[in-house]
């Protein structure tokens, strides 16, 4: 039969229902299909041996560790994971930092714990691991109002962790793209009282002789109250220690040239510049060319000779900025209370 190309095909027809499921009707074929469904697969050896052996690379939501419930993901780098969770004991909000060097391990999928890939990297582990030791350690010692505490350390799942204060805020990257949003500008109070009490921070840690090496806008909170607090001291390291070069930790936009030397020349000049880079993003929404680039050849125009942005900000302020971000370590400030010197009215 041919129909017109204008005309669709007649639909079929729908055969009748067969007899025995007419019969079964009162049952219902839907329910049957459900219940197969709740019906669990027996673990056979061959659907075992099918079975991905690998979990995903974070606990998931609602484990218990220890004590602590996981509430979500924070972050993941590459030699962690961070969690929010909640400490049923104290009954409060916490952050849980789980060592978990990816390029060296992964989690099984039975038992949640942390397997080697490759055993002949287990002294390269147990270097990761110190290290994460270290930080803890490290943080510990610390008693500074704009750096989080650490509370606790545990063992599970084969690899270790640590807890710490949770913040409740954002961070300067989300509130500066909030401002952005609205076509306005950060006003200068705010960004002037975050800079000076940064800046204080800086001083607290580089006089122990230690280096954040990772400041930059997602590492800063801003709390209810409007203070910061500098986070993620991960990459932290002695200012006068050996650092291996896997453990450099660089941020294009906000490292300095020297961090990508690895141990040559850093000092609390290079966290100078990484919180002048940090401030001259969220300014200008813009990302500084990446250190090494910019020691060959500067081409940033300076903030205090942009029209725009040099009618909303002090030029004192935006020249602070400016020389935090030279990038020759001679010419930037030395240290936070240098800069902090430049900062004060004639």
């Amino acid at each position: 039969m041919h129909h017109s190309p204008n005309m669709p095909p007649k639909a079929p027809t729908v055969p009748p229902m067969p007899p025995e499921l007419l019969a079964s009707k009162r049952v219902g074929y839907t329910p049957g299909i459900l219940e197969s469904a709740r019906t669990p697969i027996a673990e056979t050896e061959d659907f075992m041996e099918e079975t991905c052996e690998i979990a995903p690379r974070e606990l998931p939501s609602g484990h218990v560790l220890q004590r602590y419930h996981i509430i979500k993901v924070m972050g993941a780098g590459g030699f962690g994971v961070t969690y929010l969770a909640w400490d049923d004991l104290l009954q409060r909000k916490l952050v849980i930092k789980e060592h978990f060097p990816y390029m060296l391990c992964d989690r099984s999928g039975k038992t949640l714990d942390l397997t080697l890939r490759d055993p002949d990297r287990e002294d390269t582990h147990n270097w990761a691991l110190n290290n994460f030791r270290k930080e803890a350690r490290l943080l510990a010692t610390l008693r500074h109002p704009y750096i989080p505490r650490v509370y606790t350390w545990l063992e599970a799942h084969n690899t270790s962790y640590y807890t710490t204060e949770f913040i409740e805020g954002a961070s300067l990257a989300q509130i500066s793209a909030d401002y952005a949003a609205m076509g306005r500008n950060i006003p200068q109070a705010g960004l002037y009282a975050t800079l000076v009490r940064l800046l204080d921070t800086l001083h607290y840690i580089h006089e122990r002789e230690l280096l954040h090496l990772d400041i930059k806008p997602d590492n800063i909170l801003i709390t209810r109250q409007g203070l910061p607090k500098l986070i993620d001291f991960g990459a932290a390291r002695e200012a006068n220690g050996n650092i291996l070069p896997d453990s450099v930790v660089e941020s294009t936009g906000f490292s300095p040239a020297e961090q990508y030397a690895y141990s040559e020349g850093l000092g609390p000049w290079s966290d100078i510049y990484a919180l002048g880079a940090t401030f001259y993003y969220i300014i200008t929404q813009e990302c500084l060319p990446g250190g090494r680039k910019r020691e060959l050849l500067d081409d940033t125009p300076p903030l205090a000779g942009r029209p725009k942005i040099a009618s909303c900000y002090h030029p004192k302020f935006l020249a602070s900025i400016d020389r935090a971000i030279r990038p020759s370590p001679d010419e930037r400030y030395c240290c936070a209370a240098h800069w902090l010197a430049d900062l004060r009215p004639d």
